[in-house]
């Protein structure tokens, strides 16, 4: 019997909110950096990865029926989301081919996501989870609803969660389904897996693979990409 990484992968690249914390009237995976929408910056790097059969995007019901330009021109299937997250996840697991058997999602407003790092998630998730990350440098405190600190774990065994995050297809698929008829809201693809179908492992993301999301992110990652450019990465 075939593994599934013996099979065709697959990309569910999510970008159907509304991007609101930045404030703009344009979404956020709309926005521009170095010239090209933020949303184009993300899928590229899956659109044009030869170990990468079939790409999806995931855009708001009403981008998705009248999609940019730009967009149509890429080999990618547009579907639309979902009220929540792990909604919108889900639309986009249910356009996947049946052929394929693994899948990375990745979140649409991640603009610098490089080869190296999806190679290393495709590489790790052919038989469990496995999910792009980096070791937490700072102290990470707990804290309680008056804001006391309530404890201080050792961040040598903290990392901050990115995407990609990979897994076998059809387990994946299961695991949603499952959380769906439980009423679980999935926020983590890699979450849902644990919960589900298995243990995930980390491998190594990069501090360039920063999430637009805040004001003044959009200027550091104009930032990244020129030194990632001059470094020629």
């Amino acid at each position: 019997m075939r593994s599934s990484a013996d099979l065709p992968a697959a990309a569910v690249i999510v970008a159907g909110g509304a991007g609101t914390r930045l404030g703009g009237a344009v979404r956020k995976q709309y926005l521009e950096l170095a010239g090209e929408p933020v949303l184009l910056r993300a899928l590229r790097p899956f659109v044009d990865h030869p170990g990468i059969a079939s790409v999806v995007a995931v855009l708001p019901p009403d981008d998705a029926a009248h999609p940019p330009s730009w967009l149509t021109a890429l080999r990618v299937t547009v579907v639309p989301g979902g009220a929540e997250r792990g909604d919108s996840v889900w639309n986009g697991l249910q356009a996947i081919p049946a052929s394929v058997g693994r899948v990375l999602v990745h979140d649409g407003a991640r603009p610098l996501v490089t080869r190296a790092v999806i190679d290393r998630v495709l590489a790790a998730c052919g038989e469990g989870g496995a999910i792009a990350a980096v070791q937490a440098t700072d102290t990470i405190k707990q804290v309680d609803a008056e804001g006391r600190i309530t404890g201080t774990p050792d961040r040598r065994a903290l990392w901050q969660a990115q995407t990609p995050q990979g897994f076998p297809a059809a387990r994946l698929l299961d695991a949603y389904r499952r959380a769906r008829a439980e009423g679980v809201l999935a926020t983590d693809d890699a979450a849902v897996y644990e919960r589900y179908a298995g243990p995930v492992r980390v491998v190594l993301g990069a501090a360039e693979n920063l999430k637009v999301t805040r004001p003044g992110d959009l200027e550091i990652a104009e930032l990244l990409l020129r030194r990632m450019a001059r470094d020629g990465g």
